[in-house]
């Protein structure tokens, strides 16, 4: 018999373009904590993907499908479609998301559309969980705000319930989350509360 884990998809979208940075380093221990569990992982760098931006030609609220045919279409959205947990890493940039990622929150419109225009239920019956990391360099009582409200929108478009999110600030150079003193723990009991 097939292990249940076995049919559960982890997937996390990288924001930063900055390679090896902070967030993407945050990313990698969330997923090594979940592959260590046995669970299926898979991670999407969203500076690397090609895609449009989102034009507002309304065709997904009418036909429930987006008109660009790119990497958001071909390989970004059926990952969405299949993953049981998303999980967004991100640095601040400028109190949002970074442009690429932001750019793919923007396409899930089309989620949008066949949740609430078209009165489709494709994902009945199925529990998805999201989770937003994040690292910024300042220290300020809002820095994660914006980020927080994005990412909320996105998930409950894409019928996932936002869970909860893990946010450092005061993260800047390259190379820091490595050396912080409670990362490791800090992903270990987010998983542990996700998953249980």
């Amino acid at each position: 018999m097939q292990n249940q884990k076995d049919r559960f998809h982890v997937l996390g979208i990288n924001g930063s373009p900055r390679h090896k940075g902070n967030s993407q380093y945050l990313m990698s221990c969330f997923m090594e904590e979940m592959k260590g569990r046995g669970y299926n992982t898979q991670i999407l760098d969203a500076p690397k993907l090609k895609i449009n931006s989102c034009i507002g030609c309304g065709n997904c609220e009418t036909k429930g499908i987006c008109i660009f045919k790119d990497d958001f279409t071909n390989v970004f959205l059926p990952a969405v479609i299949k993953a049981d947990i998303i999980v967004l890493s991100s640095p601040i940039y400028f109190y949002a998301f970074p442009a690429a990622l932001k750019a793919l929150i923007d396409r899930i419109q089309v989620l949008w559309s066949r949740k609430y225009r078209l009165k489709l239920d494709e994902f009945k019956g199925r529990k998805r969980q999201g989770v937003l990391l994040a690292v910024g360099a300042t220290k300020g009582n809002d820095l994660f705000d914006g980020l927080k409200l994005t990412a909320r929108d996105f998930f409950d478009a894409a019928d996932i319930q936002y869970q909860t999110s893990l946010c450092y600030r005061g993260v800047d150079e390259k190379g820091e989350m490595e050396k912080h003193p409670t990362i490791h723990e800090d992903i270990k009991n987010l998983v542990n509360n996700l998953v249980n």
